[in-house]
């Protein structure tokens, strides 16, 4: 399917959840390989927010910032209850 045809809930799906799956991945490896108070622990969380925050600050320049809100609202909501089923 191409760009253009994509509705944009698709696209910022698409591209937003790969993203932050990506954030959530490199923090997995800083949890594997160093201890919550190293200070390289510190500065690779630090930096994973900052980009997190950049690509949100992004998304607010292309969509509105309502649009912005409601799709972040669903994703949390949808980790949660993913989480809360996993973890039962």
């Amino acid at each position: 399917m191409k760009m253009q045809t994509q509705k944009i809930d698709e696209v910022f799906e698409l591209y937003y959840e790969n993203m932050r799956k990506s954030i959530k991945g490199v923090e997995e490896i800083l949890k594997i390989n160093f201890l919550e108070k190293d200070i390289y622990y510190k500065m690779g969380i630090d930096n994973l927010n900052a980009l997190h925050e950049n690509i949100v600050d992004l998304l607010k320049h292309t969509y509105s910032p309502r649009e912005v809100r409601m799709k972040l609202r669903e994703i949390e909501y949808d980790e949660k209850i993913t989480q809360e089923t996993f973890l039962e």
